[in-house]
């Protein structure tokens, strides 16, 4: 008969040192388990914070209205886009005019400046911002102001600024003729030489510089601004786009946009409506500016002390020449040798202290007591005063002037927030410069 086997008999302390270890194992287990589910989660919300959550930060606001991040990195690709195309293009007018060391020295100047904006990533974000607060503003005053912009006319606009004309090329503006001063009076005669000409020599305080259009430069032949006169026979006009030349070299601009930046056709569209709105503004304000105004003509002597100008007008008044005093005294090189004569201007063209002392004089010939400006001390002299016509570029500086100070009133009155903490060392290196160009 045989045996039967042996019981194993588990004693109470083993039961529990089993149980003991199974149960270290699971906590082991659901440790590892939480970990790696840790990590996961760490990992994916870095990737939703970098993807999502920081695109979607604010960089300003205007009027309550967000501008995010995304849309910030966004216009900084599509101006780094455009800069990239005016180098490309610089880079071909400079092959083109490679018989001509002036233009090679202009090209070459043009292409380096083009290339420090593309490498400033901070002075080009906070341009692009700056145009997104433009563009947003103008969105929000659009229907107060009365104005807008249909899909057809953006149409149209990147019609032209391809260069493509449905309705035939628009006749030039005629260019208005010169104003002609009139004949000096005897008091004038005798405090000017027979050779002076009262021409405005000042240079006014320019305004903002509008945004550029956006435009494409598949040919070196479609951006005639960036041409200085060639000094040998002109290259030939070229021949007018037909609506297939522009669909193609449309076609390959949007492909190129959308392979370096990827912006859609959408994105360049709402760029074109914002320039559109912001051109029917000045069209507005334009009609407020003046055709003429008063400007006065003066001269000066510029000193470094008030001592030295009182110098001036003490030898001024014992009779000596103004001409020839100015020639010795002057610290004004511009214009020293001439008198220190400053021609026509009107108001806010010069500095204010400067300005107001020139307008207070009211006699021809009459002098000024010493001014004293951020350049030094000046004796001014009347020589003219009367109602002028503006000049264009008088026009464009008054209407400049203007629309800075309605944009800047509004940013005050939307409570425009900038956030420039949450976009710096965040904006896109993209695209870049293709190698070979400007040294790159």
């Amino acid at each position: 008969m045989a045996k039967k086997p042996k019981t194993k008999v588990i004693s109470r302390k083993q039961q529990s040192r089993v149980e003991r270890e199974l149960r270290n194992r699971r906590l082991v287990l659901w440790g590892t388990v939480g970990i790696i589910a840790l990590v996961v989660l760490v990992i994916a919300y870095g990737l939703l914070d970098q993807f999502v959550l920081q695109q979607q930060r604010p960089v300003a606001r205007v009027a309550g209205t967000p501008i995010t991040l995304s849309e910030l990195q966004k216009r900084v690709r599509f101006e780094r886009y455009q800069l990239i195309q005016s180098i490309t293009t610089l880079a071909q007018y400079k092959q083109l005019f490679n018989f001509d060391p002036a233009s090679q020295a202009y090209f070459d100047a043009q292409i380096q400046q083009s290339v420090a904006q593309l490498n400033d990533s901070n002075t080009l974000g906070s341009k692009a911002l700056d145009a997104l607060i433009e563009a947003r503003i103008l969105e929000h005053e659009a229907a107060t102001l009365g104005i807008s912009v249909s899909e057809e006319e953006v149409t149209r606009a990147i019609q032209e600024a391809f260069g493509y004309y449905p309705e035939g090329t628009p006749t030039p503006a005629p260019t208005s003729t010169p104003y002609a001063t009139a004949t000096l009076n005897p008091i004038q005669r005798t405090l000017i030489p027979p050779t002076a000409t009262p021409t405005s020599t000042s240079t006014p305080t320019t305004g903002p510089t509008p945004t550029p259009w956006p435009t494409a430069t598949p040919t070196p032949t479609q951006d005639p601004n960036l041409t200085p006169t060639p000094t040998e026979t002109p290259l030939p006009t070229p021949t007018p786009l037909t609506e297939e030349g522009f669909r193609a070299n449309y076609t390959q601009y949007l492909e190129g946009l959308k392979a370096e930046t990827g912006l859609e056709e959408a994105d360049l569209r709402a760029f074109f409506k914002a320039f559109l709105l912001r051109d029917k503004l000045l069209k507005k304000l334009d009609a407020e500016i003046p055709y003429e105004e008063e400007q006065v003509w003066a001269r000066h002597i510029l000193v470094k002390t008030e001592e030295e100008a009182q110098n001036v007008l003490k030898r001024l008044a014992a009779g000596e020449d103004w001409v020839k005093l100015a020639a010795e005294v002057s610290q004004d090189t511009s214009n020293k040798d001439r008198g220190g004569d400053l021609g026509w201007f009107g108001k806010g063209e010069m500095t204010p202290a400067f300005e107001d002392a020139a307008f207070a004089l009211t006699e021809i010939g009459q002098i000024s007591q010493p001014v004293q400006t951020e350049f030094g001390w000046h004796i001014i002299q009347l020589l003219g005063r009367e109602v002028r016509p503006i000049s264009a570029d008088r026009r464009q500086q008054l209407l400049n002037q203007k629309y800075q100070e309605w944009l800047d009133s509004k940013k005050t009155e939307l409570k425009v927030e900038r956030y420039d903490n949450v976009w710096q060392g965040k904006l896109p290196a993209e695209p870049t410069l293709p190698p070979g160009i400007a040294g790159n």
